[in-house]
């Protein structure tokens, strides 16, 4: 073979062996999470990170957890030679309670070495006590109850837990809504409010109710004297009192005021921990609700703990009271941001 020839076998064969080498490749620093125990009903997630130290583009592809409690959504599905990606992967601990999981999701790469990626967690969900009640619950439940009467009828005595937003304020004060919650409006002039509210694409109804079944059902949830008796409108779409009572809620937010104020859910109290005392005072007891009377105090914190105490100590009182189990924190990481604003409604809302 003379020397031209030898160049070029030899070159080929270098061109041959780099395109074997060029090729993506898939590494984890971490591929597995032991979150220790948790309580049911919260959902706990944890970031991955995925580096591509290969020289050609990593592609990901399908997503398959091992359960639908799990998840994983990709950011992004391809990784330039030298990129790196978190993932963030999440496991909703519901209905888990009292079980050591360990569950994972396996993501399809074109790394010809490493064709699936697998990110697991793994820890023991310990059971929901009685006085804790997960997001999910609250979120299904939650609605914004509307005062439009006048400060001085509302001050008179008004719905435990209701906004008060005077009707001339409302297209004022109406952007700060949140969407897709439920909104109850009743006083004098709820069908023109929901009327307004609805054409602003707001979920809201008008309350209606029987005068007689209405002093009967809330005459224990009613601060100060019971408001009046919602007229039964035909104009608006309504909402039965009756289905109300049978989920009332109040939601007591035991987050220093400066915090609260930055955003808390719809209608939320802000409540200090050392006013509890008051609360359990003038709260109305599971005995004194009116049959067909389903009364809810909800406690928010921040991570769960000391609304977990906080509920604990108004159940011993009577009052049916469960914790936000996770606290907000378990909130923004199932929702995000969703229905948590800043509460234009607390000068409204002042203990009794």
């Amino acid at each position: 073979m003379n020397r031209f020839g030898a160049v070029c076998f030899w070159g080929i064969l270098a061109l041959v062996g780099l395109g074997g080498w060029a090729s993506p490749k898939a590494f984890l620093p971490m591929e597995t999470h032991d979150f220790g125990e948790i309580p049911e009903g919260v959902l706990v997630c944890r970031e991955f990170l995925l580096l591509n130290i290969g020289d050609e583009e990593l592609v990901l592809g399908a997503v398959a957890p091992s359960c639908v409690c799990t998840f994983a959504p990709l950011p992004r599905d391809r990784l330039a030679p030298g990129e790196s990606l978190s993932i963030t992967v999440c496991f909703d601990s519901s209905e888990y309670g009292g079980k050591r999981v360990s569950e994972s999701v396996s993501i399809r790469t074109n790394d010809p070495e490493r064709p699936w990626i697998r990110l697991g967690l793994s820890g023991y969900v310990r059971p929901a006590l009685l006085h804790e009640a997960p997001a999910k619950e609250l979120f299904s439940t939650l609605y914004l109850l509307l005062d439009v009467r006048d400060p001085e009828a509302y001050a008179r005595g008004h719905l435990l837990g209701a906004i008060n937003l005077p009707y001339p304020k409302l297209p004022e004060l109406s952007k700060f809504f949140p969407r897709g919650l439920p909104i109850l409006i009743y006083g004098e002039e709820a069908e023109a409010a929901t009327q307004i509210l609805r054409g602003q694409g707001f979920l809201a109804r008008a309350l209606a109710a029987d005068p007689e079944r209405w002093s009967t059902l809330f005459r224990s949830l009613s601060v100060g004297e019971p408001p009046p008796p919602p007229k039964i409108l035909e104009g608006v779409p309504a909402f039965p009192a009756e289905n109300l009572a049978t989920r009332y809620l109040l939601l007591l937010d035991l987050r220093p005021a400066e915090i609260f104020l930055e955003g808390t859910l719809p209608g939320a109290i802000q409540a200090n921990p050392e006013d509890l005392p008051h609360w359990a005072e003038w709260l109305p007891k599971a005995e004194e609700l009116a049959e067909g009377v389903s009364f809810q105090v909800w406690i928010l914190d921040e991570d769960g703990k000391e609304a977990g105490e906080a509920a604990c100590f108004l159940r011993e009182a009577g009052i049916p009271a469960v914790a936000l189990v996770g606290g907000l924190e378990d909130w923004r990481a199932r929702y995000g941001q969703t229905w948590l604003i800043p509460p234009f409604w607390a000068k409204s809302l002042a203990v009794p």
